[in-house]
């Protein structure tokens, strides 16, 4: 009997002694695991923090991206407009008439006596007036020199009389050879200054104009685009780089290869930009003129219809990219 209450008391040390070790083990992993938890929860946090940041710089990039090439676009036109405007001053000075020099003077003839119009030189004789030149004029044109030809011209006729007065003999067909060059040289230049103008006049309508556009189509709601299927993947590969065009979820098979797409206004404003950059970063007549012609094509049929939209239309505005040919018409019968 003793020898069966031992064991009992042994056992129940064991029992004991066992259930303090599995409460010890199951408070150790309890604690790992809400530690190994709340360094997950922390990094999860950092991870979307990260993330959103991440996404927040993104959509700055892509807002930043249209903008950075408008700028780009910009100045390539500056710079045009900057070369044409230096080869006009090229072509203008190699086009400046010399005038001839008397008895081995340096072309600079500034050391002449303009009061009396006799040359300080003493083989240079005196210059010679023709009637109805002021004797102003005639003065400027004996003084000025060769590397001022150009600014001469570009202000002020030339006098004819400037061979007959670096040459005395010269009968007056000679003397008047030059008028004619000078005249047309002027009205290149002329022509040439008005077209830099007419040029600068256009860039600045096309921008008011795309404004115009883009505010138009910020205020349509629904926009249906019906096109063939490959001129929307087209579209979608132009304006997918954009912030603002959103793809359809679903297109919807309009018969013909031709599909329907159901666009917002802010869609809109995705393409046309897309458009407006793909037409100015391509050639129209290069190795990129079927992308400048499919852009400027699309961009067009879209400023047309959507000039058509009003603030009291109800109907939504459907554009449609499908044109063919008018059904013939039977000959009227006698």
């Amino acid at each position: 009997m003793t020898a069966l209450l031992d064991t009992r008391r042994a056992l129940e040390e064991q029992f004991a002694a066992l259930g303090e070790r599995v409460e010890s083990t199951r408070r150790e992993v309890v604690d790992t695991v809400a530690s190994q938890a709340a360094e997950l929860r922390g990094d999860n946090r950092e991870t979307r923090t990260r993330v959103n940041s991440l996404s927040t710089a993104l959509s700055e990039t892509n807002k930043a991206v249209p903008v950075l090439r408008q700028e780009v676009a910009d100045l390539a036109r500056s710079l045009q407009a900057l070369h044409a405007a230096v080869d006009d001053i090229a072509l203008r000075l190699s086009h400046a008439p010399e005038l001839p020099r008397a008895g081995g003077a340096p072309s600079s003839a500034r050391g002449h006596d303009l009061a009396g119009g006799v040359a300080a030189d003493a083989g240079t004789p005196p210059a010679i007036a023709e009637p109805g030149v002021p004797e102003t004029e005639h003065e400027e044109s004996v003084v000025l020199g060769p590397e001022d030809a150009g600014v001469l011209r570009s202000e002020q006729k030339p006098a004819p009389a400037s061979p007959a007065a670096a040459s005395p003999a010269a009968g007056p067909d000679q003397a008047s050879d030059t008028g004619p060059t000078d005249d047309a040289d002027l009205m290149e230049s002329r022509a040439r200054s008005a077209e830099s103008g007419s040029a600068a006049d256009d860039g600045k309508h096309s921008r008011a104009r795309h404004d115009n556009i883009l505010r138009s189509a910020g205020t349509a709601g629904t926009v249906e685009i019906t096109c063939h299927r490959e001129l929307w993947e087209f579209i979608q590969q132009r304006a997918d780089d954009t912030p603002h065009f959103r793809a359809p979820a679903a297109l919807v098979e309009d018969g013909g290869d031709r599909v329907r797409a159901i666009l917002s206004g802010r869609s809109v404003i995705g393409v046309l930009i897309a458009m407006r950059a793909t037409q100015l970063d391509s050639a129209p007549y290069g190795k990129d003129d079927g992308t400048w012609a499919l852009s400027e094509a699309v961009y067009d049929r879209l400023a047309h219809d959507l000039a058509t939209t009003s603030r009291h239309g109800g109907t939504p505005l459907t554009i449609v990219f499908d044109d063919g040919t008018a059904p013939e018409t039977s000959p009227a019968s006698e």
